[in-house]
């Protein structure tokens, strides 16, 4: 019974997904209103759409490959074959669990690599967006590998760990450990984790740091970690983001940014990070996940202690991965209405320091910058309601403008 449970949820979370990617493509030939209408000439709508319909197509296709391959694995008890195939070779049922998900990790990696590599170096390279060299994927994943096995390896060890010592009463614990490891990451992981992957510098003293710092002067706002990221290494696409919380508190601007933009849109964009940070948007995100985190590691501590969950991957023996494996699939429903809840709050917050933004420096080269980054990046204009809904996290390019308006 709990195995139809699972395969059905798997099959839901499938059709709900292509649905919305039909849906999108529906309106993606839409008019558009007077304010972003000629944003694109003809050519480049045409080359707007085409984009959109070949990442939504390719989409489809790995979608319906990862389902099909979960679909297989849950009827034909793949997974425990692999437990077994484990358990037959180590007797530590810390080892046991770390083997399972390393060797999981291993598979889905390989199955997935086909659709990556085609992604980067097919879609996004026939419209002029890639500049990721086979060296630099290379070198990504294996800078990638060791950080997660190291990484991800000793805070997964961790938990197991609590989980054999406390059992019922671990995921306290546990989602203590995890909480202070996203908090270290939340505050120092562009310093110790991102120069691992880019080259982070200094905004160069000249036009553009000079209004930089005239306007973080005129907010009262601490200029210590403002740095410029070779963003370029891997995407034409501009882009711009702030991590970390007090003296931790860092701006990042791609080097694409900074190409693409004037000094005024730059300072424009820089305004509207110091207003998530003068919002507090990214500590209440922070903490509003962590009470998500709270909730679930609550009902996976209850829901381990049936071993119904393991059994119904078709083990014989219940383990903390099976059980944990068919936790998160039962729980993909409660995610998608998280989702839509996270999506619609971070919209809001975008709105909020756009906001800032105009009312703290200038509404003009707001707005050019958003246009110019949306049709950098050969933006969708026309996007379905329920699509944005569920999968945008900032509000579409019109929506801002508007909010711009107001």
């Amino acid at each position: 019974m709990l195995l139809t449970v699972l395969v059905v949820i798997v099959v839901l979370a499938y059709v709900v997904e292509s649905l919305l990617d039909n849906l999108n493509q529906s309106t993606a030939k839409n008019p558009l209103d007077p304010k972003i209408a000629g944003l694109y000439d003809s050519k480049e709508r045409e080359r707007s759409i085409a984009y959109s319909a070949e990442k939504t197509r390719f989409g489809f296709y790995s979608a319906t490959f990862s389902t099909i391959v979960m679909i297989l694995a849950l009827t034909y008890g793949w997974f425990a074959t692999i437990d077994n195939w484990v358990r037959d070779r180590f007797d530590n049922q810390i080892v046991v669990s770390l083997v399972f998900i390393a060797l999981l990790s291993v598979i889905s990696w390989w199955l997935d690599l086909p659709f990556r590599l085609y992604s980067i170096f097919g879609i996004e390279a026939k419209y002029g967006f890639n500049k990721i060299t086979p060296k630099t994927f290379i070198s990504d994943t294996i800078k990638g590998s060791i950080l997660a096995t190291l990484i991800g390896g000793a805070l997964l060890a961790a938990v197991l760990w609590l989980y054999e010592r406390l059992e019922s009463s671990f995921w306290i614990f546990a989602w203590a450990l995890v909480s202070g490891f996203s908090l270290l990451m939340f505050m120092f992981g562009t310093s110790l984790i991102l120069p691992l992957f880019n080259k982070l510098k200094p905004v160069e003293d000249g036009e553009l740091k000079n209004e930089i710092v005239k306007y973080c002067a005129s907010q009262g706002y601490s200029l210590g970690r403002l740095f410029v990221m070779d963003g370029s290494k891997r995407s034409t696409k501009a882009n711009a983001f702030f991590s970390g919380l007090g003296k931790s508190k860092t701006i990042v601007l791609f080097d694409t940014l900074i190409e693409k933009l004037s000094t005024k849109e730059i300072v424009a964009v820089l305004a509207h990070e110091i207003g998530h940070y003068k919002r507090k948007h990214t500590l209440s995100m922070f903490i509003f996940a962590n009470i998500q985190t709270f909730a679930t590691f609550a009902l996976l501590g209850w829901l381990l202690g049936y071993p119904e969950l393991s059994t119904a991957l078709g083990a014989d023996i219940s383990s903390f991965h099976l059980s944990a494996l068919a936790f998160f699939i039962l729980f993909t429903p409660m995610n998608i209405v998280l989702g839509l809840i996270n999506n619609s709050w971070t919209r809001h917050n975008e709105y909020q320091a756009d906001t800032f933004a105009k009312e703290t420096y200038e509404v003009a080269p707001m707005r050019s910058a958003l246009k110019k980054i949306s049709t950098d990046s050969l933006a969708n204009l026309s996007p379905h309601p329920l699509y944005v809904a569920f999968n945008y996290t900032h509000p579409t390019l019109l929506q801002r403008l508007n909010n711009l308006d107001q």
